[in-house]
C-alpha cells in the first residue's frame, strides 16, 4: 500500500514547499520511498511501500511514451492478464509492476480503464498533452481518495492528513460531525473538514486545466437482484473462492492473514493452506474477558491447518497509547475495534508486509442478523403516534424508556432506529437534540441525521427489503466503516491488507443473487455453510455468531477512564458544540454501571481528535 498527493493549478505554479510537506504528512503509509514530479502548474508526490516489482516500481511512473504521469495506491490483481492483453495491442512495458499496466491501459482505454481493473486502487494519472487529470477509487473504496478546490488549484490525497496544514480546510463540517454520532463514521462524500470530500466508492473524475471544472461520474454501484440468476453450488463456490485466496497472495514479501477464529478468517486460512508450500502465518488478538475472547478457537483453526500462529493481549494499550491511536487518525472515528485492530496490525508488522482479512463476508453473503429486519420488521403498537408526541416535548427523558420506544416505530423508522447510534429521536441517550448545544444541532441539521444512509436506500424502492438492506451495506457500512478502519489500522502500522470476500470473482457471481439464495429460512450465510462444515472444525461453525468486539463498557470506567475525564474538560473549555453536563452524567453513569457505551464514546473520541488539532481547527 502507498500514499499518493497531487497539486493541479489552473495557473502559476505549486508551491513546492508546500507540496513537500503534504506528502510528508503521508510517510506512514509509505515508508519504503519517497518520489515526486513537477511540471507548470502540476506536482505528483508519492509514498511506497513495497509489495511488487520491489526494483522498478517506483513512482511517480511515466508511461512509455512519457505522455502520462501515474501516482497509485493499490493492488491490482490480474494486472499479468492485462499486460498480455496491452501487448498484443501495441503496448510495451519498462517493469513487471501493476502501476505500468494502469497506466498503458489509459493510455489505450481512456477513462474506461476502471472497468478492466480487478482489485484494490486509488490513483491520479496527469496527461501532459491534453493537460487532463483522471483519477478513480475501486469498486467499494477499500483504498481512500480525497479531494478539494480551492483558489483555482485541486488538490487530491490519499487521505486527509495533507488538508490539515493548510488553512482553508480547518473548520469542521457540523453535518459531518453529526454523521459521526450517528453512524460512528463520517459517509461519503463528506469529511470532519468543511470543503474537503471523500471521491465515492465506484466514481471516478476529470479536471481539465482550460476549465478548471471537476467532473465525477459513478462508473459502478451494486447490481440489483436478478430473481432469475441461480446461486452457485458448493463446488463451484469453493473454486471461486480459492481462486480469488490464490491470487491475492501474489507478492514479492511475506504474507500472513488476520485470524478471528470466525466462520470468514478461518475459511481463507483453509484456502491458503492449499496455495502456500510454507506454513501460513496466522495471527489473533485476544481479550481478558470471556465474552469478548475467541482466541481460543482461533488456536483451534491454527493447530488444524499447521500455521505459524502469533496471538496478541487487546489490554496492552492504555489511555495514554488510545490518545495516540485516535489523534494519529486522519478524520475522528468511532469504531472501538479500531483498537484492537490496530493492535493486531502492528503485531502482524512485525512478521509480514502483507495480510489477508475476512472483511466483506457479512455484507456480500448475508451474515447480519439485522438484516433479518428486511423480512420481518417488529409490531408497532397502537397509539404510537401519541406516544411519539409526548416523548418529544417532554423536558426530562426516563433512563430504558428506549425499550418501548421502539415498538413505537413504523417498519422504516426501526431501521433508523437499529442502525445509528444517535439520530433525531425524543428519547435518552439517542437524541441527538440532547447531544449538541441547541446553536450546534441547528448548524448540524440533526432532523436530517439519517439522509446519507436514505440517499442510497431510496434506489431500491420505498419499502426496505433484505435486498436492499444489504445493497446499502455495501455503500455505507462496509465502504465506510470496515474498510476504513481496516485501511487506517494497517497503514498506521504500514501494513498492506487485502480482502479476498470483495475480489471480482466473488462480487460478479454473488451480488447479484436475490437475498433469498443466501440467507435461506432464516439461516444467514447459507450458501457458504456446505463449505465452512466440510472444511473446518466443528467448534467454528456449530457455535452462534461471534462479531468481532470491544467490551468498551469495562475500558471507559476503566484503563480508558482518565482519557474521558480529560477530553471533557478540554471539550468544556475548547469545543462548544456539546452539551457537557448531559456528557458529564453519562460519564458518572459510566463508572458505577454498564450500559453507556457508544454514547459516550462517539464524542470522547471527537474530542480527543480534535484536541490535536486544536492550532489548526475551528469549529464554525
Amino acid at each position: 500500500m502507498c500514499g499518493l498527493v497531487a497539486f493541479f493549478r489552473s495557473s502559476g505554479v505549486v508551491s513546492l514547499p508546500t507540496a513537500r510537506r503534504a506528502l510528508s504528512a503521508l510517510g506512514h503509509r509509505g515508508p519504503d520511498a519517497i518520489g515526486e514530479w513537477q511540471d507548470e502548474g502540476v506536482f505528483l508526490g508519492h509514498r511506497r511501500l513495497s509489495i511488487i516489482d520491489l526494483s522498478t516500481g517506483q513512482q511517480p511512473m511515466h508511461s512509455t511514451d512519457d505522455r502520462y504521469v501515474i501516482v497509485f495506491n493499490g493492488e491490482i490483481y490480474n494486472y499479468r492478464d492485462l499486460r498480455d492483453r496491452l501487448r498484443r495491442q501495441g503496448a510495451s512495458f519498462r517493469t513487471q509492476s501493476d502501476t505500468e499496466v494502469i497506466l498503458e491501459g489509459y493510455r489505450l482505454w481512456g477513462s474506461n480503464v476502471v472497468n478492466e481493473l480487478n482489485g484494490m486502487f486509488a490513483f491520479v494519472i496527469w496527461d501532459r498533452i491534453r493537460r487532463v487529470a483522471f483519477g478513480a477509487r475501486d469498486r467499494l473504496g477499500i483504498k481512500p481518495l480525497c479531494w478539494a478546490m480551492n483558489d483555482g488549484v485541486l488538490i487530491v490525497s490519499s487521505t486527509l492528513e495533507p488538508f490539515a496544514g493548510l488553512e482553508p480546510f480547518a473548520a469542521l463540517d457540523p453535518v459531518a460531525v453529526r454523521d459521526l454520532m450517528t453512524f460512528d463514521y463520517i459517509p461519503a462524500p463528506r469529511t470532519i473538514r468543511k470543503g474537503v470530500h471523500k471521491l465515492e466508492p465506484g466514481s471516478r473524475f476529470e479536471w481539465r486545466h482550460d476549465t478548471d471544472q471537476l467532473t465525477i461520474d459513478r462508473y459502478w454501484s451494486p447490481p440489483p437482484a436478478d430473481a432469475g440468476m441461480q446461486a452457485p453450488d458448493e463446488e463451484e463456490l469453493e473454486e471461486l473462492l480459492s481462486r480469488s485466496v490464490s491470487r491475492q497472495m501474489v507478492s514479492d514479501v511475506p504474507i500472513g492473514i488476520f485470524l478471528s477464529g470466525g466462520l470468514d478468517s478461518s475459511l481463507l486460512v483453509a484456502l491458503m493452506a492449499r496455495h502456500s508450500a510454507r506454513p501460513v502465518k496466522t495471527y489473533t488478538i485476544g481479550f481478558a474477558e470471556k465474552g469478548f475472547d475467541e482466541s481460543a478457537i482461533a488456536g483451534r483453526v491454527a493447530a488444524e491447518f499447521g500455521t505459524e500462529h502469533s496471538v496478541l493481549a487487546a489490554d496492552e494499550l492504555d489511555s495514554n497509547a488510545l490518545q495516540a491511536l485516535i489523534t494519529s487518525l486522519d478524520e475522528p472515528f468511532c469504531d472501538p475495534t479500531l483498537v484492537p485492530l490496530y493492535s493486531l496490525a502492528r503485531l502482524t508488522r512485525d512478521h509480514v508486509k502483507v495480510a489477508l482479512c475476512g472483511d466483506g463476508a457479512d455484507e456480500v453473503f448475508g451474515g447480519y442478523e439485522k438484516y433479518l429486519l428486511g423480512e420481518s420488521p417488529a409490531r408497532r403498537w397502537p397509539m404510537s403516534s401519541a406516544v411519539q408526541k409526548v416523548l418529544s416535548v417532554l423536558p426530562w427523558r426516563p433512563r430504558g424508556v428506549d425499550h418501548f420506544y421502539r415498538r413505537t416505530l413504523t417498519p422504516r423508522q426501526q431501521i433508523r432506529y437499529r442502525y445509528s447510534r444517535y439520530g433525531n429521536f425524543p428519547i435518552y441517550r439517542k437524541d441527538l437534540g440532547q447531544l449538541f448545544t441547541s446553536d450546534f444541532a441547528r448548524q448540524a441539521c440533526i432532523e436530517q441525521s439519517f439522509e446519507p444512509w436514505e440517499r442510497y436506500s431510496l434506489q431500491y424502492g420505498e419499502e426496505v427489503d433484505t435486498d436492499g438492506l444489504m445493497r446499502v451495506d455495501l455503500q455505507t457500512y462496509l465502504s465506510e466503516n470496515c474498510l476504513v478502519k481496516t485501511d487506517r489500522a494497517s497503514m498506521l502500522a504500514s501494513l498492506e491488507v487485502r480482502v479476498p470476500y470483495l475480489d471480482e470473482l466473488v462480487l460478479d457471481r454473488i451480488l447479484p443473487l436475490r437475498s433469498d439464495k443466501k440467507i435461506v429460512r432464516g439461516h444467514l450465510k447459507s450458501l457458504l455453510q456446505p463449505v465452512v462444515r466440510r472444511l473446518l472444525p466443528r467448534q467454528v461453525w456449530d457455535r452462534p455468531k461471534h462479531g468481532f468486539n470491544v467490551p468498551i463498557d469495562a475500558r471507559l470506567s476503566g484503563s480508558w477512564n482518565p482519557l474521558v475525564g480529560k477530553a471533557l474538560d478540554w471539550g468544556d473549555e475548547n469545543l462548544k458544540i456539546f452539551n457537557y453536563p448531559y456528557l458529564r452524567g453519562l460519564h458518572r453513569i459510566s463508572q458505577k454501571e454498564s450500559g453507556v457505551s457508544n454514547e459516550l464514546w462517539n464524542p470522547v473520541v471527537l474530542l480527543t481528535w480534535a484536541m490535536a488539532q486544536s492550532g489548526q481547527l475551528i469549529h464554525a
